[in-house]
């Protein structure tokens, strides 16, 4: 079977398929609108590299499947709009031609009662001056129409009557369903925003991520070169991932970055605990989880405060030489990436990377390891998982 909408030709297994097609993407909404809901639960601060790059993934997929959905919707208005407006269009010219036949029609019916009839010099005078070809075109077959029967004209109105009707019905329907379409487009869009609030909160949760493992890898480039370019090279991968929503959000990260702008330590805060450097505030916490360790025959060492000058440095070569480059801009817009001066606990002298009998603690299974995993919280120190050796008072 088939219908027609002003002309166009639909088959029911064609429309079977669109159903068919619309029921799949519905689908893929559904799972990536899951997917989504799941990289949400993604804390960006201590996740895994590969665990945040697939969420952040399925965030972006689902903003460029959601702006795809609104611009079909927003194409399926349009295009049911166009049908409405052709419809009354040609309503109008129905009753315009309508009009013209009643008259001459009329002019037939009393020709044929007084003897007299035939086109008028206005009309052929209409005819020959008339700029628009079609309309000279029509008035020329209705004028032509006046050498026929008045059942001819009859019959022109009853046709003329029964295409109204059916245009009539048609741009009602048309007009049904651009309003079906127009609650689509707002649905679709409600989508879109959507997706692109739950996009930039774990843009946002990411550059403090970056920020905080780009200055982690800044302190460990002179004693581990190997894990500090391993830091860097995923954490690049992430700034590309976020580097187009963060570009849309700049001032909203400057702003946020201005206001985290940190306090400088002074020199004299920072104190020396048995070889390792930290603020003054926290020494004593130190010195006891130290002792705590050697009492258990555990050799802890490692490296605390770090000044935060090579810091200022990176900043000024890689994001820019002003006070708003190096203090304020993302370090995501930097290149490469480059963490702010004074993001990093080293810099506070909050944070230890810690050693075990001289060597550095690279996984979760170094003897070194497990004894922080059991007792550093006793002194307020907590671990960052992706981390094994940086422990401080705050992740």
């Amino acid at each position: 079977m088939v219908f027609a909408v002003f002309g166009v030709a639909v088959s029911l297994d064609a429309q079977s398929d669109v159903e068919r097609l619309e029921e799949l993407r519905d689908e893929r909404d559904r799972i990536q609108q899951e997917a989504a809901e799941q990289a949400l639960q993604v804390d960006a601060a201590t996740a895994d590299f590969d665990v945040l790059a697939a969420a952040l993934d399925d965030l972006n997929a689902l903003v460029d499947l959601s702006e795809a959905r609104l611009a079909d919707a927003e194409q399926g208005v349009r295009s049911a709009e166009v049908l409405v407006a052709e419809g009354l269009a040609r309503e109008a010219e129905i009753a315009t031609e309508v009009a013209f036949l009643r008259e001459r029609v009329s002019n037939l019916a009393l020709s044929a009662f007084t003897g007299e009839g035939g086109a008028t010099g206005q009309d052929l005078t209409a005819v020959l001056l008339s700029d628009d070809p079609t309309e000279a075109l029509r008035l020329r077959s209705l004028l032509e129409f006046q050498t026929g029967s008045l059942g001819d004209g009859i019959d022109a109105l009853r046709a003329l009557s029964a295409e109204a009707e059916l245009i009539s019905a048609q741009r009602q329907s048309a007009a049904l369903v651009a309003e079906e379409r127009r609650l689509d487009q707002a649905l679709r869009q409600a989508q879109l925003d959507d997706a692109r609030q739950k996009q930039t909160e774990l843009v946002f949760a990411t550059e403090k991520r970056l920020e905080a493992r780009l200055a982690e890898a800044a302190v460990l480039a002179q004693r581990d070169a190997a894990a500090a370019a391993l830091i860097s090279q995923q954490e690049e991968v992430i700034a590309a991932r976020i580097r187009a929503e963060a570009a849309r959000r700049a001032a909203e990260l400057a702003a946020q970055s201005a206001q985290s702008r940190p306090v400088i330590v002074a020199p004299e805060e920072i104190a020396t605990v048995q070889g390792i450097q930290v603020h003054e505030d926290i020494a004593a916490r130190v010195d006891a989880l130290l002792n705590a360790a050697a009492s258990d025959g555990v050799s802890l060492s490692g490296w605390g405060f770090r000044d935060n000058a090579e810091q200022i440095r990176l900043r000024r070569q890689n994001c820019g030489p002003t006070e708003f480059d190096i203090w304020e801009r993302s370090a995501s817009s930097c290149s490469p990436p480059t963490a702010r001066p004074g993001q990093s606990n080293h810099e506070r002298g909050l944070a230890i990377d810690f050693t075990y009998n001289g060597g550095s603690i690279t996984t979760h299974s170094n003897t070194g390891f497990q004894w922080l995993a059991a007792n550093a919280a006793r002194w307020g120190f907590v671990n960052l998982p992706s981390e094994p050796w940086h422990w401080s008072t705050t992740r």
